[in-house]
């Protein structure tokens, strides 16, 4: 593929709302999985994003140097990762050393990006008390989406060989669509198989991509873009709908991978498209204040939450619920800021 003028950043409004309502489906079904028990959805629309925005940038720059692509996605993932496992490893350590009995083999797992497949090796359940999880469950998403990191490159140079890149990348976005629901349906597939399985996540990222591919062509050639209340109005739904799906798809639904999780990235994928060809900013409803604070510090967020109210329910603290928050905040904020500082002081030694 030869090279493309790199064009001007633009900004796809309403993603901060969407973010902020993926963290907050993760975060209450970990603190009330009885009463949010379908906020694990959240993850999906994560991995959906992450798809759509990994390409969209990607089809807009003309691609980049796979060493420096690596480069960025590791500088952006990992420094935050190690700080946390270190953190709570000793945090826990000085509460309860046999708690970490296995946190070795597991740590390993999540720095060498196979947590997913170590989690089905101990027939782990997500949906287990989270007393009798490690600190680090919620890290087979990590583990998926280096993975995903991992091969976007080459996939991307591989279909942007093709005339039309999008039919032969949408016919492997289609066949990954099914690997969920059919493995459903197979006997000896076990429910660990299904939630933690690449093969039966990656559909949400491949199809988040598959859009961002899209609408990233499409805003280059000036395609009509799509009227803005329309997306404001997909967008309100959406919210809506996930609210209902949070509050009531239990994982321990055979629906919910035969259907929902595919029906749910599907969905997710429309409306986070919709919000990309909207042709001016649709308002403040997602876009504000509260909405962008949670969306930047999403990822640091994810990384603390499980961590946080794993060591409360050591403390026998478990019920502290605005205790718990403030800390998440107050540790999530600080790593953020830290990861800025390093930055930002790299960038000074290297000049």
């Amino acid at each position: 593929m030869g090279k493309r003028k790199v064009q001007k950043s633009r900004q796809i409004y309403g993603l901060d709302g969407l973010r902020t309502l993926a963290v907050f489906g993760v975060l209450l079904f970990h603190m009330f999985p009885r009463t949010v028990k379908g906020g694990y959805f959240g993850v999906i629309l994560f991995f959906v994003i992450s798809g759509f925005l990994t390409a969209y940038n990607d089809v807009r720059k003309g691609g980049e140097p796979v060493l420096s692509y690596y480069r960025k996605r590791i500088a952006r993932i990992y420094p935050s990762l190690i700080i946390m496992l270190f953190i709570t490893i000793e945090v826990i350590a000085l509460i309860d050393k046999f708690k970490l009995l296995n946190v070795q083999e597991e740590v390993t797992s999540v720095l060498l990006a196979y947590n997913n497949y170590w989690q089905i090796s101990k027939s782990a359940d997500y949906f287990a008390n989270l007393s009798s999880n490690s600190a680090f469950t919620h890290l087979w998403y990590t583990s998926i989406l280096i993975q995903f990191e991992f091969m976007w490159p080459l996939l991307f140079r591989l279909f942007a060989r093709f005339e039309n890149s999008l039919i032969p990348f949408g016919v492997l976005v289609l066949a990954s669509l099914f690997v969920m629901p059919i493995g459903s349906f197979m006997e000896g597939v076990s429910q660990s198989q299904l939630y933690y399985g690449t093969a039966s996540r990656i559909h949400a990222l491949l199809l988040g991509a598959w859009l961002g591919w899209q609408s990233a062509l499409a805003n280059r050639t000036r395609t009509k873009r799509i009227k803005p209340v329309l997306s404001m109005l997909a967008a309100v739904l959406f919210v809506a709908g996930s609210v209902l799906v949070y509050m009531r798809a239990g994982g321990e639904n055979l629906a919910v991978y035969r259907y929902g999780i595919v029906l749910y990235a599907i969905v997710s994928g429309i409306v986070v498209w919709l919000l990309s060809r909207s042709d001016r900013k649709i308002g403040t409803i997602l876009d504000n204040p509260v909405c962008h604070f949670f969306s930047t510090y999403s990822y640091e967020i994810y990384l603390w939450q499980y961590p946080v109210l794993f060591v409360a329910g050591m403390l026998g603290m478990e019920k502290h619920y605005i205790l718990q928050i403030c800390v998440l905040l107050i540790l999530s904020v600080w790593l953020h800021a830290l990861m800025s500082y390093i930055t930002r002081l790299t960038a000074r030694l290297k000049a």
